[in-house]
């Protein structure tokens, strides 16, 4: 009894050192487990425009599909400033086209018809009156000098007649005005002659030929068409005019906020009549298929985990199901982890940011759900 007694002492060392060494072996085969946060990308969305709400078509918490609309603003002046690019556009293309086409046929005969015009005006400057004209004009003088002679004697006989009494006042300044209107046409008759006898000042052959040369050089400019540059500037302001129609237009498209993915209407505050400045945020949507994990792994167990490395994940809210998650991406720059997920003594220890996208899940995991991903050792 007393021998089995020494041997106790020994059968209990050997069963805690059995039980030590169990233990052991448990720990060493448990998998590393890090906690995390479901999470689900998140996308703001606005407009460009900004605006008057004028329709609230979803509500916190819907459901909407890529593309649907979400929220409609009020147009503004934009019809108008659309109407106006349009009409500006059209200006544009028509000046080009007018400009790649050049001048019409009947444009082309109408400047060299004044270039022979102006060049006939020039000849006929330079040649001078004919001898006809100046014989004319020699013969009209004559007639008017015979007038005027005539117009003399009668003014003088009645003006010795009045004198007498046997003429009147009336008589006499009948006789007086003719006497100066033949005077006048005679006078005038002899500035023609002298004029055609002297032909063309030195003066008007001058603008005879600046004019032939300005005809000229019309009509040649007018058949030769546009020039390159000028065609180059016209297309510049057709690019410019459409610019800014698709300037308008993005504008008038950007008045309906739409979904860009298949999502969940997370946060919504608008109502019609409200005030939406540009770029803001009208509306938070959720992608729930989407969903990842983001834990934080210490540098001395980063070697556990790979790029594309499968891991079960599982939650609070589900005990008995694992969930399959892939290892997304790896933070290449370590960081001390945050305060609200490790002791003091853990938070001197640097750690990677690692992103765990869930595989499965996606109808009953929800964005704040506590996650743990389980990584063999």
């Amino acid at each position: 009894m007393q021998r089995l007694q020494r041997f106790i002492p020994h059968l209990l060392l050997a069963s805690l050192g059995l039980v030590y060494l169990g233990y052991r072996f448990y720990v060493g085969h448990q998998p590393y487990e890090w906690s995390g946060t479901v999470e689900a990308r998140v996308i703001s969305v606005g407009s460009r425009a900004g605006g008057r709400v004028k329709e609230v078509r979803v509500r916190e918490g819907d459901r909407v599909t890529e593309g649907q609309v979400l929220v409609v603003l009020e147009p503004g002046d934009l019809e108008a400033q659309r109407l106006q690019a349009e009409g500006q556009l059209l200006q544009a293309e028509a000046n080009l086209e007018k400009l790649v086409k050049g001048a019409r046929p009947e444009e082309i005969q109408q400047a060299q018809a004044r270039a022979i015009t102006a060049q006939a005006a020039l000849q006929e400057s330079r040649a001078g009156a004919r001898h006809e004209q100046i014989a004319g004009a020699d013969a009209r003088l004559r007639a008017a000098q015979a007038t005027a002679e005539k117009a003399r004697t009668d003014a003088d006989r009645i003006r010795k007649l009045a004198t007498s009494g046997a003429a009147t006042q009336a008589d006499l300044d009948g006789v007086e005005t003719r006497l100066r209107e033949s005077t006048a046409q005679r006078d005038a008759a002899e500035q023609t002659l002298l004029e055609l006898r002297n032909g063309v000042r030195q003066e008007e052959l001058r603008q005879a030929q600046a004019r032939a040369l300005e005809a000229e050089a019309n009509a040649r400019l007018v058949k030769a068409g546009s020039r390159e540059e000028d065609i180059k500037a016209a297309r510049g302001a057709v690019e410019a005019a459409r610019g800014r129609l698709q300037a308008v237009e993005t504008l008038i498209d950007e008045l309906k906020i739409k979904a860009p993915r298949p999502s969940r209407v997370e946060a919504l505050d608008l109502r019609p009549g409200d005030l939406l400045a540009p770029s803001a945020t009208a509306a938070t949507l959720l992608e729930e298929d989407q969903l990842f994990v983001r834990i934080y792994v210490p540098e001395t167990l980063i070697g556990h985990v790979k790029m594309g490395q499968e891991v079960p994940i599982s939650v609070d809210s589900f005990p008995n199901r694992q969930f399959k998650g892939v290892i997304e991406h790896i933070n290449a720059i370590g960081e001390y982890s945050p305060r609200n997920l490790q002791t003091a003594d853990e938070r001197a220890d640097q750690v990677f940011a690692t992103r765990v996208g869930l595989r499965e899940g996606g109808d009953v995991l929800k964005a704040g759900m506590a996650a743990f991903i389980r990584v063999p050792k």
